[in-house]
């Protein structure tokens, strides 16, 4: 009976130094697996880091570019801002031009072409929000696949950049645009526009440069690939069959080169042996 219940107790013994065994398996295998999904987030976050430095050294230019409007935009916005109350207007040149503070809810230069009325100041806000982030992504995208292109496409698409993030930071955050560049036409009343432009900020310039140095590329400098013509097509490929044609009869003599020599090793070898004399073996 005591043999038996020491059997039983060093049988639970064991029992228990598996169990204890497997369980410490199992967290060293987690662990394997967690260093494993480590390692491999840190290879892509590596090679992201480096496409991206890689990209930042070819196309340091425009994103210089987009930094200082977008710091000039935001600078200006916080100055006005904390230095000016609503509604002020300082004259700086006079008839022609004021800092005038205002706060626009609606799109670029205070237009939300009327869809206020039927839907909302909220739901302006929140529609412009999307477009414009749509627009980010999408001006963005352009930007990285153009980096080589010309200098004032960058440029330009940097401008169109800085002057939308500018824009959609305010437009997020304060839910409104500070804008307070204010251009009066010398007492004097344009069509469609009034005695002064409406209000802007350096965001808005922005965007405006941007689309005017793009236009200007577009007309003045761009010029389209030309398009290969039939005939070009069909002398390009019939120059492609016949360097085959040559390489294949190129490859064609070798072989046949090869096998005339091969013959000739393979005649030869019976007149050796037939000229041999028993002398030859010894």
């Amino acid at each position: 009976m005591n043999q038996d219940n020491d059997n039983i107790e060093q049988d639970g013994l064991t029992d228990e130094n598996l169990s204890e065994t497997e369980n410490s398996e199992k967290p060293d295998e987690k662990e394997k697996v967690a260093e494993k999904q480590s390692l491999g987030a840190m290879h892509y976050l590596s090679r992201f880091g480096k496409a991206a430095w890689a990209y930042i050294k070819h196309a340091r230019v425009e994103l210089i570019v987009l930094v200082a409007v977008l710091a000039l935009d935001l600078i200006t916005k916080a100055l006005v801002g904390k230095f000016m109350y609503y509604g002020q207007t300082i004259e700086v040149i006079p008839s022609f031009l004021n800092i005038t503070y205002v706060r626009n809810t609606k799109a670029a230069f205070g237009s939300a072409f009327g869809l206020e009325k039927a839907l909302g100041d909220n739901a302006i806000r929140i529609i412009f929000l999307i477009i414009t982030l749509i627009a980010m992504g999408v001006f963005s995208y352009i930007l990285y696949r153009c980096r080589k292109r010309h200098f004032l496409m960058r440029l330009a698409l940097a401008l169109i950049l800085a002057g939308a993030l500018g824009n959609f930071i305010d437009r997020l955050v304060l839910h409104y645009v500070r804008d307070f560049v204010e251009i009066i036409f010398f007492g004097c009343k344009v069509p469609l526009l009034g005695y002064s432009f409406p209000v802007f900020n350096v965001a808005d310039m922005g965007l405006t440069v941007g689309v005017i140095v793009f236009l200007v590329y577009f007309i003045v400098i761009y010029k389209e690939p030309k398009k290969k013509t039939v005939t070009e097509t069909a002398d390009v490929n019939s120059r492609k069959t016949r360097e085959e044609n040559a390489e294949e009869e190129k490859i064609g003599s070798d072989e046949s080169k090869a096998a005339d020599t091969f013959d000739d090793v393979a005649e030869s070898l019976p007149e050796a042996t037939e000229k041999r004399t028993p002398d030859d073996n010894g």
